[in-house]
């Protein structure tokens, strides 16, 4: 198997753990002292988004010719861009993981008034969401770029199949987020990674053998977006 293909095997299987996991026992588990916070947000936020983090980095090693265009000035700045994406990545994850489990456990959902279930709310869907969301671009754009610049020269045509069963398992979660979130930054997030993809798919017609990371990333998104908006519409 393609090396790019194990690793969309396992990101996959991330997020066929992240379903799993949000129907398990760990969202009725309170933690001590005070009831801080459920097992749900630890494993959360240590566990899932961490696997959601070390894949990436693994695709960076891939585009990237094991890390040696790092030491080239374009390299370096996308380098750099992929650890900015990291950092609000997982921070946004952070912020919306507690501020979610406070507002859900301490406050009218439907009908919250004040500033302190306000601000939670605000937090969960909008602070947490956006900068996790930002964080996704950042990243993930920085892996289309490398790639743009770095052709694949492993990839065959055999493997297209598997990539195409990766994307679409990928492209539920991102349907999940787009179509029944309260909000919308969801379904902007992925239009505009929908379009980007897009953008720089066509930009390799007739070589996407080379581009196998952005032909997922364009099926991936493509698939959820269009599903979602169906759902939104509809």
């Amino acid at each position: 198997m393609n090396k790019l293909n194990w690793l969309l095997t396992l990101s996959s299987l991330s997020v066929l753990l992240v379903t799993i996991e949000r129907f398990s026992f760990t969202t009725r588990i309170l933690l001590q002292p005070y009831n801080f916070l459920r097992l749900h947000e630890i494993v959360q936020m240590c566990v899932v988004i961490l696997f959601t983090v070390i894949i990436p980095y693994l695709v960076l090693k891939e585009v990237s010719d094991n890390f040696s265009l790092l030491r080239k000035r374009w390299g370096f700045w996308l380098g750099l861009m992929f650890v900015t994406g990291i950092y609000f990545y997982a921070t946004g994850n952070g912020v919306h993981e507690v501020s979610s489990f406070n507002f859900n456990n301490f406050c009218d959902t439907k009908n919250f008034q004040g500033n302190l279930c306000g601000g939670m709310f605000f937090n969960d869907y909008y602070t947490g969401n956006i900068l996790y969301f930002v964080g996704g671009i950042l990243m993930y754009l920085s892996l289309l770029l490398f790639e743009q610049r770095n052709p694949n020269k492993t990839y065959q045509r055999k493997d297209l199949p598997l990539t195409t069963i990766n994307s679409l398992i990928f492209s539920f979660a991102i349907f999940a987020y787009s179509g029944f979130d309260r909000v919308l930054v969801g379904l902007v997030f992925s239009l505009i990674m929908m379009t980007i993809s897009l953008i720089l798919l066509y930009k390799k017609r007739g070589k996407i053998l080379e581009a196998p990371y952005t032909l997922y990333t364009v099926l991936s998104y493509s698939v959820g977006t269009i599903a979602a908006l169906a759902v939104r519409i509809f």
